[in-house]
């Protein structure tokens, strides 16, 4: 049960060491406004699923939105969070991130 958990752990530690900007959930969250910035998101071990050496797990993305001139009156500041997902494999027993997406339908609603 001990290596479950150290397994899971390792793969939410590699899924925060991604570069966000390389990402397939950035190109969509950069979409939503003029400056996206994420400020974090949150992913637990005990939701890490694993089948054999490939495994996923949910992550919810909080942004903040910008819009217009920064520090202007036309300026607009949202936060808002997104649900997401990642997926990757195991190489070795290292994980491998192959995917980071955020589902921003809803901000389109």
């Amino acid at each position: 049960m001990d290596q479950l958990k150290a397994l899971r752990e390792a793969i939410v530690a590699a899924v925060k060491a991604t570069d966000l900007e390389q990402t397939e959930a950035w190109q969509d969250l950069s979409a939503l406004s003029s400056s996206t910035h994420v400020d974090t998101f949150e992913t637990f071990d005990d939701e890490v699923r694993i089948k054999d050496q490939r495994f996923e797990g949910p992550l919810t993305w909080h942004v903040t939105l910008q819009y217009g001139q920064h520090a202007s009156e036309d300026e607009l500041v949202i936060s808002d969070s997104f649900p997401g997902s990642f997926e990757g494999r195991l190489e070795n027993g290292v994980p491998v991130i192959e995917r980071m997406l955020a589902e921003v339908s809803s901000f389109y609603k």
